[in-house]
Protein backbone atom coordinates (compact mmCIF):
# COMPACT_ATOMS: atom_id res chain seq x y z
CA UNK A 1 0.00 0.00 0.00
CA UNK A 2 1.33 3.40 -0.96
CA UNK A 3 0.84 5.86 1.89
CA UNK A 4 3.65 8.41 1.56
CA UNK A 5 3.59 10.44 -1.63
CA UNK A 6 6.50 12.53 -2.84
CA UNK A 7 4.43 14.97 -4.89
CA UNK A 8 5.28 18.20 -6.66
CA UNK A 9 3.79 20.99 -4.58
CA UNK A 10 4.20 24.61 -3.60
CA UNK A 11 6.10 25.72 -0.53
CA UNK A 12 3.39 28.15 0.62
CA UNK A 13 -0.37 27.79 0.89
CA UNK A 14 -0.83 30.30 -1.92
CA UNK A 15 1.37 28.52 -4.46
CA UNK A 16 0.19 25.13 -3.22
CA UNK A 17 -3.41 26.17 -3.80
CA UNK A 18 -2.98 27.92 -7.14
CA UNK A 19 -0.84 25.13 -8.64
CA UNK A 20 -3.48 22.80 -10.10
CA UNK A 21 -2.23 19.19 -10.11
CA UNK A 22 -5.27 17.18 -11.19
CA UNK A 23 -3.73 15.42 -14.20
CA UNK A 24 -0.42 14.81 -12.39
CA UNK A 25 -2.22 13.07 -9.53
CA UNK A 26 -4.46 10.98 -11.79
CA UNK A 27 -1.62 9.95 -14.14
CA UNK A 28 0.56 8.96 -11.18
CA UNK A 29 -2.23 6.81 -9.74
CA UNK A 30 -2.79 5.09 -13.08
CA UNK A 31 0.92 4.45 -13.57
CA UNK A 32 1.16 2.86 -10.11
CA UNK A 33 -1.66 0.34 -10.56
CA UNK A 34 0.77 -2.43 -11.55
CA UNK A 35 3.19 -1.71 -8.70
CA UNK A 36 0.95 -1.31 -5.65
CA UNK A 37 -2.21 -3.00 -4.42
CA UNK A 38 -3.74 0.01 -2.66
CA UNK A 39 -3.35 3.78 -2.27
CA UNK A 40 -3.62 5.62 1.01
CA UNK A 41 -4.76 9.23 1.53
CA UNK A 42 -5.25 11.62 4.40
CA UNK A 43 -8.91 12.47 4.95
CA UNK A 44 -8.28 16.23 5.11
CA UNK A 45 -5.61 18.87 5.51
CA UNK A 46 -6.45 19.46 9.16
CA UNK A 47 -5.62 15.88 10.14
CA UNK A 48 -2.54 15.84 7.94
CA UNK A 49 -1.22 18.95 9.63
CA UNK A 50 -2.51 18.12 13.09
CA UNK A 51 0.14 20.18 14.86
CA UNK A 52 -2.02 23.23 14.03
CA UNK A 53 0.78 25.21 12.40
CA UNK A 54 -0.52 27.41 9.60
CA UNK A 55 2.97 27.63 8.17
CA UNK A 56 3.61 23.90 8.00
CA UNK A 57 3.13 22.40 4.54
CA UNK A 58 3.39 18.63 4.73
CA UNK A 59 4.68 17.06 1.54
CA UNK A 60 4.51 13.38 2.47
CA UNK A 61 0.97 12.60 1.37
CA UNK A 62 -2.20 13.67 -0.41
CA UNK A 63 -5.45 14.80 1.21
CA UNK A 64 -8.92 14.15 -0.16
CA UNK A 65 -10.48 17.21 1.48
CA UNK A 66 -9.42 20.72 2.48
CA UNK A 67 -9.88 22.29 5.92
CA UNK A 68 -13.57 23.02 5.36
CA UNK A 69 -14.50 19.82 3.49
CA UNK A 70 -13.82 21.21 0.02
CA UNK A 71 -12.71 18.45 -2.33
CA UNK A 72 -9.06 18.48 -3.36
CA UNK A 73 -7.84 17.18 -6.78
CA UNK A 74 -7.02 13.75 -5.33
CA UNK A 75 -10.71 13.28 -4.50
CA UNK A 76 -11.76 13.66 -8.13
CA UNK A 77 -8.76 11.66 -9.36
CA UNK A 78 -10.03 8.75 -7.27
CA UNK A 79 -13.56 9.23 -8.64
CA UNK A 80 -12.31 9.19 -12.24
CA UNK A 81 -10.33 5.99 -11.63
CA UNK A 82 -13.36 4.36 -10.01
CA UNK A 83 -15.42 5.34 -13.04
CA UNK A 84 -12.91 3.98 -15.56
CA UNK A 85 -13.86 0.51 -16.76
CA UNK A 86 -13.55 -1.93 -19.62
CA UNK A 87 -10.62 -3.05 -21.74
CA UNK A 88 -7.84 -0.63 -22.68
CA UNK A 89 -7.84 -0.21 -26.46
CA UNK A 90 -5.15 2.44 -26.75
CA UNK A 91 -2.87 4.34 -24.39
CA UNK A 92 -0.39 7.18 -24.73
CA UNK A 93 1.27 9.92 -22.72
CA UNK A 94 -1.81 12.11 -22.90
CA UNK A 95 -4.75 9.72 -23.35
CA UNK A 96 -6.35 6.40 -22.41
CA UNK A 97 -9.14 4.81 -24.47
CA UNK A 98 -11.22 1.91 -23.14
CA UNK A 99 -14.11 -0.18 -24.44
CA UNK A 100 -16.86 -1.52 -22.19
CA UNK A 101 -20.25 -3.20 -22.65
CA UNK A 102 -22.20 0.00 -23.34
CA UNK A 103 -19.63 2.02 -25.25
CA UNK A 104 -16.26 3.70 -24.80
CA UNK A 105 -14.38 5.89 -22.33
CA UNK A 106 -11.60 8.35 -23.11
CA UNK A 107 -9.37 10.30 -20.74
CA UNK A 108 -7.23 13.18 -22.00
CA UNK A 109 -4.41 14.66 -19.90
CA UNK A 110 -2.24 17.72 -20.06
CA UNK A 111 0.42 16.69 -17.56
CA UNK A 112 3.01 19.41 -17.01
CA UNK A 113 5.73 19.36 -14.38
CA UNK A 114 6.64 22.96 -13.65
CA UNK A 115 7.88 25.01 -10.75
CA UNK A 116 4.69 25.67 -8.73
CA UNK A 117 5.77 29.31 -8.30
CA UNK A 118 4.99 29.85 -11.99
CA UNK A 119 1.36 28.86 -11.40
CA UNK A 120 0.58 32.46 -10.40
CA UNK A 121 1.90 33.82 -13.73
CA UNK A 122 -1.04 33.98 -16.11
CA UNK A 123 1.05 34.57 -19.23
CA UNK A 124 3.23 31.57 -18.43
CA UNK A 125 0.19 29.34 -17.88
CA UNK A 126 -1.08 30.21 -21.36
CA UNK A 127 2.07 28.69 -22.87
CA UNK A 128 1.35 25.40 -21.07
CA UNK A 129 -2.08 24.93 -22.59
CA UNK A 130 -2.36 22.06 -25.04
CA UNK A 131 -4.44 21.50 -28.15
CA UNK A 132 -5.14 17.84 -28.93
CA UNK A 133 -6.67 16.47 -32.12
CA UNK A 134 -8.23 13.08 -31.44
CA UNK A 135 -9.41 10.68 -34.12
CA UNK A 136 -10.96 7.44 -32.88
CA UNK A 137 -11.26 4.81 -35.60
CA UNK A 138 -13.33 1.67 -35.71
CA UNK A 139 -16.07 2.66 -33.26
CA UNK A 140 -19.24 0.57 -33.40
CA UNK A 141 -21.76 2.57 -35.48
CA UNK A 142 -24.83 3.92 -33.75
CA UNK A 143 -26.27 6.75 -31.71
CA UNK A 144 -24.31 7.80 -28.63
CA UNK A 145 -24.85 10.02 -25.65
CA UNK A 146 -21.49 11.70 -25.06
CA UNK A 147 -20.81 12.90 -21.52
CA UNK A 148 -17.72 15.01 -20.90
CA UNK A 149 -16.33 15.94 -17.49
CA UNK A 150 -13.80 18.79 -17.59
CA UNK A 151 -11.58 19.19 -14.54
CA UNK A 152 -9.08 22.05 -14.42
CA UNK A 153 -8.32 25.18 -12.40
CA UNK A 154 -11.47 26.91 -13.71
CA UNK A 155 -13.73 23.85 -13.67
CA UNK A 156 -13.73 22.16 -10.29
CA UNK A 157 -10.62 23.55 -8.60
CA UNK A 158 -11.35 24.67 -5.06
CA UNK A 159 -8.81 27.48 -4.80
CA UNK A 160 -9.92 29.43 -7.87
CA UNK A 161 -13.49 29.54 -6.57
CA UNK A 162 -12.17 30.46 -3.13
CA UNK A 163 -10.35 33.52 -4.48
CA UNK A 164 -13.26 34.59 -6.69
CA UNK A 165 -15.50 34.91 -3.63
CA UNK A 166 -12.98 36.15 -1.09
CA UNK A 167 -13.23 39.64 0.40
CA UNK A 168 -11.68 41.73 3.15
CA UNK A 169 -14.58 40.69 5.39
CA UNK A 170 -13.67 37.02 5.12
CA UNK A 171 -15.83 34.01 4.28
CA UNK A 172 -18.81 32.96 6.33
CA UNK A 173 -20.38 29.48 6.44
CA UNK A 174 -22.83 30.23 3.64
CA UNK A 175 -20.04 31.25 1.27
CA UNK A 176 -17.87 28.28 2.24
CA UNK A 177 -20.77 25.89 1.69
CA UNK A 178 -21.35 27.41 -1.74
CA UNK A 179 -17.66 27.01 -2.64
CA UNK A 180 -17.78 23.34 -1.69
CA UNK A 181 -20.95 22.75 -3.74
CA UNK A 182 -19.74 24.72 -6.78
CA UNK A 183 -16.22 23.26 -6.96
CA UNK A 184 -16.70 20.21 -9.11
CA UNK A 185 -15.83 19.21 -12.69
CA UNK A 186 -18.03 20.70 -15.39
CA UNK A 187 -20.34 18.23 -17.12
CA UNK A 188 -21.55 18.67 -20.70
CA UNK A 189 -23.78 16.24 -22.61
CA UNK A 190 -24.37 15.88 -26.35
CA UNK A 191 -25.97 13.41 -28.76
CA UNK A 192 -23.80 12.06 -31.57
CA UNK A 193 -24.40 9.70 -34.49
CA UNK A 194 -21.18 7.82 -35.19
CA UNK A 195 -20.77 5.70 -38.30
CA UNK A 196 -17.17 4.54 -37.90
CA UNK A 197 -14.64 7.24 -36.98
CA UNK A 198 -15.05 10.16 -34.62
CA UNK A 199 -12.69 13.14 -34.44
CA UNK A 200 -12.58 16.35 -32.43
CA UNK A 201 -10.27 18.99 -31.00
CA UNK A 202 -9.76 19.43 -27.27
CA UNK A 203 -8.11 22.38 -25.55
CA UNK A 204 -6.61 21.49 -22.18
CA UNK A 205 -5.39 23.87 -19.50
CA UNK A 206 -2.34 23.10 -17.35
CA UNK A 207 -2.75 19.66 -15.73
CA UNK A 208 -6.34 19.47 -16.95
CA UNK A 209 -8.36 16.26 -17.22
CA UNK A 210 -11.09 15.67 -19.79
CA UNK A 211 -13.06 12.48 -19.18
CA UNK A 212 -15.38 11.34 -22.00
CA UNK A 213 -17.98 8.60 -21.87
CA UNK A 214 -19.62 7.41 -25.10
CA UNK A 215 -22.81 5.56 -24.16
CA UNK A 216 -24.33 3.69 -27.05
CA UNK A 217 -28.12 4.19 -27.12
CA UNK A 218 -29.01 2.41 -30.39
Amino acid sequence: MLVNWNTLTGNTRYTNGTFFRGALVLKTMLDLTKEVQALGFWINTELHEEDGSKLNINLDGLELFHFFNGKRPAFYAVKFIQRLKGTVLAKGNDYILTCYADGYQLILFNCATINPRYSVEEEFLKTERKEIHMQIKGMAPGEYQVCKWQFDRDNGALYSKYWQLNSKHGLDKEILDYIVDASQPTLTVSDEVISDDWSFYAYLDLNAIHFYEFRRTI
